[in-house]
């Protein structure tokens, strides 16, 4: 969700809104001060006026989750529903300040309030999240796969890279990964399907074997010590082609010890290295752009919870 032009009405609101409470807030506390009272506080009609429309705020910012379960609902769009739940969200923590005499209180107030910090804070994280992931990875992954399909791709890449080395290499002496999947009703199309998108990412894919050339020892070696297990599902993100400059070093070093005419099988391996290195990335951005909403959305839910807790037990203490 970026902050674009379709937001600027909310900003509006929330500005206008937010210095109008605030200019009466300072009016109500110098008044309160004045009448030789304790200052502002939640007791007073000012104060419950200000905690009524800061919780029923929260409220609607709560029922996002439900509006996103039935879309089916003519309810207005998710998006819209979206943005009132980001800038109602803000503007309901200042007021709820108000509410308390800009206090955070003792005993349920005061961890309503830590509560309602961590809520907001963990919000405007996972704002900035969804504003800078999607463009670092429009930016930084040109073969972006979808996420579910990730491990696929990786099994493929590697599948590939066996294909690749031993069309020039020979046998490489390891159980190709997939050969199970082929057994299985649908599964050798699934995979030629998959394969047939990282074929057209890594570009010069090899066909069948095409037999043992002279001096691809080293290359088959590299392989199999070095490449094959990076290219697995757990990604070594401690091994040299991890970091795209050692990995240049690496792939240089053994281009010096194979002849010619191997050179562009190595191009290849290199191609399928640095996709695995993307599917590596768009993993770690994924978990941020959604980490946050483990922590976000319970939260928030438990703060309105014990918001009515709250409310239930200040009634019958006045």
């Amino acid at each position: 969700m970026l902050i674009d032009r379709s937001h600027r009405g909310w900003i509006t609101f929330t500005v206008l809104v937010f210095v109008l409470s605030g200019a009466y807030y300072s009016y109500y506390a110098h008044a309160s001060s004045m009448s030789g009272g304790n200052g502002p506080s939640g007791g007073t009609v000012t104060g419950l006026a200000y905690g009524i429309v800061a919780f029923t705020m929260m409220v609607f910012c709560g029922l996002l989750g439900v509006r996103k379960h039935f879309r089916i609902w003519r309810l207005g769009r998710v998006q819209g529903w979206l943005r009132a739940h980001v800038w109602l969200g803000l503007l309901a923590y200042p007021l709820i300040l108000f509410h308390a005499g800009m206090r955070f209180g003792n005993g349920l107030s005061f961890w309503l309030m830590v509560l309602f910090s961590i809520v907001i804070v963990s919000g405007l994280f996972g704002i900035i999240m969804q504003n800078l992931v999607p463009r670092t990875m429009l930016d930084r992954l040109p073969a972006e796969s979808t996420y579910e399909q990730i491990p696929d791709v990786i099994e493929s890449l590697r599948r590939e890279a066996d294909r690749l080395v031993g069309g020039v290499c020979g046998p490489l002496g390891v159980e190709t990964e997939g050969e199970e999947e082929d057994r299985l009703p649908g599964g050798a199309a699934s995979r030629m399907r998959t394969e047939g998108a990282v074929k057209g990412r890594v570009g010069h894919a090899r066909g069948p074997s095409q037999g043992v050339q002279e001096g691809s020892g080293p290359l088959k070696a590299f392989y199999l010590e070095v490449v094959r297990p990076f290219l697995g599902q757990t990604f070594m993100a401690q091994a040299k082609l991890a970091v795209p400059q050692s990995s240049i070093a690496v792939f240089e070093h053994t281009r010096t010890l194979l002849p010619d005419t191997l050179h562009e099988s190595l191009r290849d391996l290199e191609s399928i290295c640095d996709e695995r290195r993307q599917l590596a990335l768009q993993m770690r951005l994924h978990f941020w752009l959604h980490c946050w909403l483990f922590l976000h959305a319970p939260l928030s839910y438990a703060l309105l919870v014990l918001s009515v807790f709250h409310a239930i037990k200040a009634t019958f203490y006045f």
